[in-house]
């Protein structure tokens, strides 16, 4: 995957929409102000999440339908329970979902709403 410098594109991309498309760019030209680093790092902030990878899920060799995945919050598990899977966070119980494509989903979703708050996004 090919990691793009988002805070050279935004510096470009404002550039163009201030001084014109075909302006030439002077490297210590001083443009940018207070607000629009702000917004250039606000920007970053927000794209990690964006671009964040799903948890990457592994059978558990002991249980039958039970997976977990290990990730940075912690450890994540989906396991059947009678016709429903519950998922589990740090031996937290999180809620029921009715298929195993469901309740990963569900912690996905934590997961990604953990990191947001951890960044303050």
């Amino acid at each position: 995957m090919n990691k793009k410098d988002l805070a050279e594109e935004y510096a470009l991309e404002e550039y163009a929409s201030v001084n014109g498309e075909n302006d030439l760019i002077f490297e210590d030209n001083r443009c940018f102000t207070f607000e629009d680093l702000k917004a250039a790092f606000n920007a970053g902030r927000e794209s990690v999440v964006e671009n964040m990878p799903e948890l990457e899920w592994k059978d558990n060799d002991i249980a039958i339908e039970e997976e977990f995945a290990f990730c940075p919050v912690g450890r994540y598990e989906v396991t059947r329970w009678d016709e429903l899977f519950e998922i589990w966070r740090n031996s937290l119980f999180l809620g029921y979902r009715p298929s195993l494509s469901e309740a990963k989903q569900a912690a996905n979703e934590d997961y990604k709403q953990r990191i947001k708050q951890a960044l303050g996004v």
